[in-house]
């Protein structure tokens, strides 16, 4: 047979699905994508290859803005192909390879048209299922681009889908078909780091809310990931460092632990512990997965703003164990192959991995650089003066326990304290380095239940009542939240709880968010 090459300007569309990651309710036929190609009769059938592509638009040399003069075609790497016939039935489908490639057995002389759905989808080991939908509704319908409908004919055929960035020279004047694909770009480059070190790794549905015009912000919750979209003001699908970052949270939620209380925040912030660890992981692991540690995020008007910064040498002002930009530098340089200064380790992925999976997700403390830390010293002991001196570099002492025991810098702002039952402790919260999320926003009470039973747990307010105290308790074995209590009573908060015998931690805080409040908490039975 001899090869007819078919190209087809391609269309972005929207398919309602029946549920997230199953195939549209537009067809009629059901289709495992799981499968390489679908069976067709070989004797009555042809073949369609090709190459699904996608506009990248690269950032400028200096990492400010977007450049819509640079604009190259990369591949679809791991997205469902479907040939579809007339009356919108699937009837072959596999999923591209690493360079976009796709083949397609499909019968002879009939209609079809190409489509490349913003889906990666996989069964057995490993495995994954993401989609990118359009968030402007509820029916979170499915993007997908397609093809011109064209005979299959008696021969072979090659037929490419190319989607394009919808720039006009000014503004985006056309449909911005390859945003769905650019993002599942940076979400395979993530997949990927960790394939590299767990072969079999199975990754939950994950769900990419994204459309044109979203202003209501880029992160993630709970095997979501929300997209900013709006032209002008800040466009992510570009940024690849901000999607693999976000991505970072959904492998702390789905693969390890991660108790961030999640709010804004900067390289100089001083943060809540576990806020800190969280973001500063996400930068980290954004330059590992991506293979460059200049993080950016371009936005602004025509997309021409933006800011960026060196994850491994940064030169943020703020260092300390509550510092995102002192924990991402610890933890690049724990991964990186770069000699430089103190830091000669290259221990690659795999110990972060490890760590993150095991110790991590079972530690009785609050997630944080300490609990980190102490695990990565536990399992590779011969190791530890090194990590000791990378800690060291962001004023950090020693990190000797889960806690992070005998803080030197800032350890006024210390935010573990021991509560023995019977007795009454003393807390102080401050606005001092700002709200909700910052470090003395909240205090935690670590405490011991010797006999199960119902305790009662009271915070109040000692210099005056115009606070709102709230709390917040955990059962650490297993770690897991027990109760919140957010009464709108000023000045005191209380609540009896069935506890068991074991350890606990309470969460204290402020919601009224007064500059200093000062708090007696007691747990009597």
């Amino acid at each position: 047979m001899h090869l007819t090459i078919l190209s087809r300007l391609s269309v972005l569309i929207l398919i309602v699905l029946n549920g997230c990651g199953g195939d549209s309710s537009t067809s009629t036929s059901v289709v495992d994508s799981s499968t390489s190609t679908s069976v067709v009769d070989s004797s009555t059938s042809v073949t369609v290859s090709g190459i699904i592509t996608y506009d990248k638009v690269h950032p400028n040399s200096d990492y400010v803005g977007l450049d819509y003069t640079h604009i190259t075609q990369e591949a679809a790497k791991a997205i469902q192909v479907d040939a579809v016939n007339t009356n919108n039935q699937i009837i072959s489908t596999t999923t591209t390879d690493s360079a976009g490639r796709y083949v397609l057995s499909v019968p002879v002389n009939t209609q079809l048209k190409i489509r490349a759905s913003a889906k990666m989808f996989k069964v057995g080991t490993p495995s994954w299922d993401v989609i990118v939908v359009d968030s402007s509704s509820s029916a979170k319908a499915l993007y997908v681009m397609e093809g011109a409908f064209a005979t299959s004919g008696t021969a072979d055929s090659q037929r490419t889908l190319n989607a394009p960035s919808g720039w006009g020279g000014s503004s985006y004047t056309g449909t911005r078909t390859a945003a769905p694909f650019a993002m599942l770009d940076s979400i395979y480059a993530s997949m990927q780091k960790v394939l590299e070190v767990d072969a079999g790794a199975v990754f939950p549905l994950l769900v990419v809310n994204w459309y044109a015009g979203n202003v209501d912000g880029t992160y993630y919750t709970d095997g979501n990931l929300f997209i900013f979209g709006d032209e002008d003001l800040d466009t992510d699908e570009y940024d690849d460092h901000v999607i693999a970052h976000e991505w970072g949270h959904y492998y702390e939620d789905r693969f390890s632990r991660a108790d961030s209380i999640g709010g804004p925040h900067s390289e100089e912030d001083i943060l809540d512990i576990r806020v800190a660890f969280s973001e500063g992981w996400g930068n980290a692991f954004s330059a590992m997965a991506l293979a460059n540690p200049v993080y950016f995020d371009t936005l602004g008007a025509a997309q021409a703003n933006g800011f960026n910064f060196n994850v491994e040498s940064g030169t943020s002002k703020t260092k300390g164990w509550y510092n995102e930009s002192s924990i991402q530098r610890i933890l690049y340089d724990v991964y990186d192959d770069v000699e430089d200064g103190v830091d000669s380790l290259s221990f690659g992925f795999a110990p972060i991995h490890q760590v993150l999976t095991g110790a991590q997700k079972a530690t009785p403390a609050f997630t944080s650089l300490f609990t980190f830390i102490t695990a990565l010293k536990a399992e590779n002991s011969a190791s530890s003066g090194v990590i000791d001196a990378l800690v060291s570099v962001e004023n950090i002492a020693t990190i000797s326990d889960s806690y992070g025991t005998g803080r030197v810098n800032k350890a006024e702002d210390y935010p573990y304290s021991n509560l023995t039952l019977g007795s009454s402790l003393s807390l102080q919260t401050s606005t001092l380095y700002g709200i909700y999320n910052t470090l003395d926003n909240r205090k935690y009470v670590r405490f011991t239940i010797a006999t199960a039973g119902t305790y009662t747990i009271t915070v109040t307010q000692t210099n005056g009542s115009n606070a709102d105290p709230d709390f917040a308790l955990f059962d650490v074995s297993p770690f897991k939240l027990l109760r919140v209590s957010e009464s709108i009573v000023l000045g005191s908060e209380q609540s009896s709880v069935s506890l068991s015998a074991g350890e606990y931690l309470l969460d204290v805080s402020d919601y009224k968010n007064i500059s200093s409040a000062t708090f007696n908490v007691t747990i009597n039975e």
